[in-house]
């Protein structure tokens, strides 16, 4: 499976990351040390993490690292759960 974030200001894509059943948490890690953040459920790119300050305020930081890498992890254990389903229904095969 691969796993693919877009930033929520400019749209910008981030690398495919691989990933398995059995190692959730290296995407998570790349993208957080690759300077990805996230505000909510928005993720941002590192060029946009920059100028956050200056769009947003000082008094509304960015949610930081372990936000980031348990959001990321949150999307991939959806995309595990909608292959189970598909799995369930016989609508494709691994």
């Amino acid at each position: 499976m691969y796993l693919q974030i877009m930033c929520s200001c400019c749209g910008h894509r981030s690398r495919k990351f691989k990933y398995d059943r059995f190692s959730r948490t290296e995407p998570a890690e790349e993208i957080v040390n690759a300077g990805w953040d996230s505000f909510g459920d928005a993720f941002y790119c590192p060029k946009c993490v920059k100028t956050w300050e200056k769009r947003n305020g000082k008094n509304r930081p960015l949610w930081g690292k372990q936000h980031t890498r348990e959001r990321v992890y949150q999307v991939m254990v959806n995309d595990l759960l909608r292959e189970i389903e598909y799995l369930q229904k016989g609508e494709y095969d691994l």
